[in-house]
């Protein structure tokens, strides 16, 4: 027969079931604890950067490539079909202001030149001899009008006797009209004579003019190939040094070929190409920054070419410090164009974590966790971004590419 258990018996045993409960409650707390702990997303701070927000100015900008060249760039061109005889200096070199660099060919251009030199010899000779020509005929005109002019004399003081006497009766009518007659036929060959005269004064200033016509154009042709000749011993124009020269001793070169290239490289400016999408925001006077390494230097757009070639706009900057050691011909650069400005803004380092402006998530570090935040970012430029809100002064916030965790509310940081 089974004996009753005891009321501390059955106490014990409750209590008993009680503790192992509560044990197994326990363990299996702690193992949530530690599955949590083991599973929460986290990341070493050394593959992350951080940036701590600050109020400051932001200056809003587009960003285009760039390369230095000379300010200044003398291109001398071939002044004639020929070709090079000899070259004195190569690409490189150092030259003088009238320092030859390389000659030319000039034999045909010198015999044209001295043929054209004869012939305008020819042409003041021939004028000469017309000038005199002309002038012994107007001579020998105007010895015969002087004659012209005595006879007609003689025969007005005859026809003024006749005339007298006519009136007296004493003399006969046809005296007197012989009389008047030869004073009348008289005067009109001196009229025509002197008609004569004056149309050989107009041929003779006729032909001059057109000797003279052809002498300046001759001159000129003369000129040009004296041009051509001093051009055929290519010389600089500047100091400077050459950047090119066509040193191929024996070849051809066309007129208006490119034979050589002097540059300035004591001062630069900057040839920039940049999208079509920018267009509008492009304007001369704009105020630029040129980055070499981590050193900016100052500037504006001096010009913009009119044409857009493949999508690309072409545009110049004007350096403020255009001789400064940082220049170098050739060098690549980054350039900003500046088209707006902010004060007094809260700003961050610019990073990977940015991605255009407008509303998007970023993490913020507080002890050893990062937040997520949804902010709207605002201007931006190569080394900082405006947040408009949810962010204070002084906040420390991840600055690196957070994309594979941005569904993650929070990560935890470690420092190993």
């Amino acid at each position: 027969m089974d004996k009753e258990l005891s009321r501390e018996v059955i106490r014990k045993q409750k209590m008993k079931r009680v503790f192992r409960f509560s044990t197994y409650i326990l363990i299996l707390f702690f193992i949530l604890i530690l599955f949590r702990i083991l599973i929460q997303p986290s990341i070493k701070r050394s593959r992350i950067r951080t940036a701590t927000t600050e109020i400051g100015a932001i200056e809003g900008t587009i960003t285009a490539s760039g390369v230095v060249i000379p300010e200044f760039e003398q291109v001398v061109i071939c002044p004639m079909q020929s070709i090079i005889d000899s070259v004195y200096h190569k690409a490189g070199d150092q030259i003088e202001k009238g320092e030859p660099i390389l000659m030319l060919n000039n034999e045909f251009t010198l015999l044209t030149y001295e043929k054209l030199k004869d012939e305008y010899k020819l042409q003041k000779n021939k004028k000469t001899q017309l000038k005199l020509a002309m002038e012994r005929e107007l001579s020998e005109l105007q010895t015969q009008s002087d004659i012209m002019e005595l006879r007609i004399r003689s025969y007005q003081s005859k026809f003024e006797a006749q005339e007298q006497i006519y009136k007296v009766g004493g003399g006969a009518k046809t005296n007197y009209d012989q009389a008047k007659l030869n004073v009348e036929i008289s005067t009109l060959e001196k009229e025509q004579l002197e008609k004569r005269i004056d149309n050989h004064q107009k041929s003779l200033e006729a032909d001059l003019i057109e000797i003279d016509l052809q002498l300046r154009i001759q001159q000129n042709r003369i000129n040009e190939l004296e041009r051509q000749l001093e051009l055929a011993e290519t010389k600089a124009v500047r100091s400077g040094v050459i950047t090119w020269v066509n040193d191929n001793i024996g070849a051809n070169v066309n007129k208006g070929e490119e034979i050589v290239r002097i540059a300035d490289l004591d001062k630069f400016k900057v040839e920039s190409k940049i999208s079509d999408i920018h267009a509008s925001k492009l304007i001369i006077g704009n105020p630029v920054r040129i980055r070499i390494n981590e050193n900016d230097l100052e500037g504006k757009i001096a010009n913009i070419e009119p044409t857009i070639i493949n999508g690309i706009i072409t545009f110049f900057v004007e350096l403020e410090n255009n001789t400064s050691k940082l220049l170098r011909s050739n060098l690549r650069v980054d350039v900003f164009v500046i088209t707006s400005s902010k004060n007094n803004i809260i700003r961050v380092k610019n990073g990977p974590f940015i991605n255009g402006s407008g509303k998007q998530d970023i993490f913020i570090i507080k002890g050893n966790k990062a937040f997520r935040k949804t902010v709207n970012i605002g201007a931006t430029n190569f080394d900082y971004a405006e947040i408009e809100n949810g962010i204070k002064a002084g906040e420390e916030i991840v600055i690196s590419d957070m994309r594979d965790h941005i569904h993650q509310k929070e990560i935890k940081i470690k420092n190993k």
